[in-house]
């Protein structure tokens, strides 16, 4: 009788366990993007619990990697075969790893980029005013707010909607690259029905930086501690899929995380 009630006991504290795991996110970004990470699944593997974050991160062309789907043989012999590797930093660098051979050169992103909007802005209402817009490195445009104090940030679609300006609603993002060694520019496309780039004939993934991110945990969703991993986060996560993070936390009684970027 004994032994059942453990078993029951136990039983309950795995369900407690599993309905006590939330996401409590914290607001950051552009709020019409909605780019609160959150939890957004859960499980337990060998009694310890695993959650899975989901960044809300719109897509970006700037300060991301793109990976090929597929992988080609190195010059090496006995060495694996490796995928063809894209970075596109700020300010229009670009690196493009093909094997063992590096590429460097410039891309610009065009249709609805921040700098096409800003473009339209200026020609409608004159680039000299009470307001001055800037291109930020997200990608985005901001304006300092005298009144508030504050930066005001819009992604190119709330600008252009704001101030009355032509947005195309498209799934595709076009990039236009100019690499050293390369007679022609280079174009790439980005469809986000596939979340996939498509450069130079080949198809590839993007991984964004994992964010600095902040696990707390709580017995009664008012006092919150910091939760300490066992092991490092991952450098990267592909887009749009999130992480996921071993907590290495065993069940012991109902407990709550939440999750959020440190500033």
């Amino acid at each position: 009788m004994k032994r059942k009630s453990r078993v029951i006991k136990k039983i309950l504290t795995l369900i407690g366990a599993i309905f006590g795991l939330q996401s409590f996110p914290l607001i950051g970004g552009p709020s019409e993007e909605g780019s609160e990470p959150e939890i957004v699944h859960i499980s337990i593997e060998n009694g310890k619990i695993k959650i899975s974050v989901n960044f809300h991160e719109p897509f970006r062309c700037e300060k991301t990697r793109y990976e090929s789907i597929k992988k080609f043989p190195q010059p090496w012999i006995g060495a694996p075969d490796t995928p063809h590797e894209i970075w596109f930093r700020e300010k229009g660098v670009m690196e493009w790893r093909q094997t063992d051979m590096m590429f460097m050169g410039n891309y610009e992103v065009i249709g609805n980029s921040a700098k096409n909007i800003l473009d339209q802005y200026t020609a409608k209402y004159g680039g000299i005013g009470l307001r001055t817009w800037s291109v930020n490195n997200e990608g985005n445009l901001e304006s300092f707010n005298e009144t508030t104090g504050k930066y005001e940030i819009y992604t190119p679609v709330a600008f252009a909607k704001k101030f009355g300006l032509e947005f195309y609603q498209s799934d595709k993002r076009e990039i236009e690259a100019e690499v050293l060694g390369y007679v022609k520019n280079s174009r790439g496309v980005f469809d986000l029905k596939t979340n996939l780039l498509n450069f130079d004939k080949l198809d590839y993934v993007p991984f964004f930086q994992v964010p600095k991110l902040i696990i707390e945990q709580s017995k009664d969703l008012k006092n919150w501690s910091r939760f300490k991993l066992s092991e490092p986060l991952p450098k990267e996560y592909q887009w749009p899929k999130g992480l996921s993070i071993k907590l290495g936390a065993e069940l012991k009684g109902t407990s709550f995380f939440r999750v959020k970027i440190e500033e």
